[in-house]
């Protein structure tokens, strides 16, 4: 069977932030079948639909511009597939964009993700020295935690902050590296800058964006 891709970005705020990933699926499922567009399904028992997420989106963060793939049995225009989509997204959910793919094209390989974080006013200035400090060290081990294993391990932080800046509003914007033997998560950085308590106030990570290879 002949098949065609599209490549889409998409957000959730909200309350959608505190689905998890595989309930984002499920989600899409179910926003695919409303809106009648003609998935390809994998084979087997349980055929599913055939859709790439370029990176999950961990618990309780918000998004803006996430990566997913879709393949299709037929040719469909864009701007008719996300305006179907628009049409069946619910609250919370926002189509941003789609574009067509070549049939052969690889699968979405995110390289970076860029986050956003709201750094209330008493915290700013110890936490802009904390990132002053982080930022000019070679490297910043941390201890990843896993309850599913006998010992910790450690993990240097540094290489993977690409850039991170505190901004005169109380914003925090960073990029970290995506690779493939083992990536930071942004509470990594939080923790670096002692700022992961917030998360427990009502204050919550917007990745703001997702970038791929071409």
């Amino acid at each position: 069977m002949t098949t065609t891709k599209v490549r889409l970005r998409f957000g959730k705020r909200g309350d959608l932030r505190l689905i998890s990933h595989h309930d984002l699926m499920r989600c899409l499922e179910r926003m695919l079948r409303r809106a009648r567009v003609p998935m390809a399904t994998t084979q087997g028992f349980n055929p599913r639909p055939r859709m790439t997420f370029a990176l999950a989106l961990g618990l309780g963060i918000e998004a803006l511009r996430e990566v997913v793939d879709l393949e299709l049995t037929e040719p469909w225009a864009p701007s008719e597939l996300l305006t179907r989509l628009e049409a069946s997204a619910p609250p919370g959910f926002a189509w941003v964009d789609a574009r067509s793919l070549p049939a052969a094209a690889p699968a979405p390989r995110p390289r970076s993700a860029a986050y956003e974080f709201l750094v209330l006013a008493d915290r700013r200035d110890p936490a802009r020295e904390a990132l002053a400090r982080l930022l000019a060290a070679e490297s910043w081990p941390v201890i990843r935690r896993r309850a599913d294993r006998d010992r910790d391990r450690e993990f240097d932080l540094r290489p993977h902050v690409l850039s991170a800046e505190l901004v005169d509003d109380g914003v925090l914007r960073f990029r970290l590296a995506v690779v493939p033997e083992g990536s930071a998560r942004p509470e990594d950085l939080l923790d670096a800058l002692a700022l992961r308590d917030l998360l427990d106030h009502g204050l919550f990570l917007t990745r703001v964006d997702v970038e791929i290879d071409a």
